[in-house]
């Protein structure tokens, strides 16, 4: 709105140094994934693999003979 009102002083000049100044000094934190976190995913993974599988294998099973109501051959 005003670009040569800055009332915190911070100039975009000030800023941008501030910004090269944390980026220099900061180094990324590595964590590796714990087992224990993975475990719900693995879990899960492996579930829906199963249902996956499953329903696949009901979907080509052939209908063996005629179905059989209360005794009589429908």
């Amino acid at each position: 709105m005003y670009p040569s009102h800055y009332p915190d002083g911070f100039t975009e000049a000030v800023v941008d140094a501030l910004l090269a100044e944390v980026d220099a000094t900061v180094r990324p934190v590595y964590r590796s994934t714990s087992p224990v976190a993975m475990r719900d995913v693995d879990v899960r993974r492996e579930r829906r693999a199963m249902r996956r599988a499953i329903g696949a294998q009901v979907r080509v099973l052939p209908v063996a003979g005629p179905v059989v109501v209360r005794g009589e051959a429908a």
